[in-house]
């Protein structure tokens, strides 16, 4: 049996859910050995592949915001959210980034807006660690 297109794909050619989520994968690993290079160009390389789909967008905002460049993450988390406004985890993120960026109270209003959109979804899980996380003083405080 043929393996069909995939949802997350929406591909300029072609790519099945296995291999997208693969390719996804190995950024991940990427960016988990610290090859945060090398992470980055599988993300971009998805994100031309799957134009439409969110989650390379968020794996370029993992990159950045891994080496610390939490507003380039916040852009990437912003296209994200633009391709899925819909969804909680690319919010979620965004909030996470203004948190610690500094911008407490945009971060919160991030954070609640993703646990409003998916209450039971990863999104919603992540945001209420990271309020809980703020709340017990566990995240850098806000810059002045």
């Amino acid at each position: 049996m043929a393996e069909t297109s995939s949802e997350i794909a929406n591909s300029l050619v072609p790519l099945a859910r296995q291999p997208a989520m693969v390719l996804l994968e190995s950024g991940y690993l990427w960016l988990d050995m610290g090859h945060f290079d090398k992470a980055r160009e599988v993300f971009v390389g998805a994100a031309a592949l799957m134009p439409k789909s969110e989650v390379p967008q968020i794996g370029i905002g993992a990159v950045e915001f891994a080496q610390g460049h939490h507003d380039k993450a916040l852009q990437a988390y912003r296209v994200a959210q633009r391709l899925a406004p819909l969804s909680s985890l690319p919010r979620a993120h965004a909030g996470e980034a203004l948190l610690f960026m500094g911008k407490v109270p945009e971060a919160l209003k991030e954070l609640k807006a993703a646990m409003d959109l998916e209450p039971e979804g990863d999104g919603a899980r992540l945001a209420q660690a990271l309020i809980q996380a703020k709340e017990a003083g566990a995240l850098p405080p806000p810059k002045k």
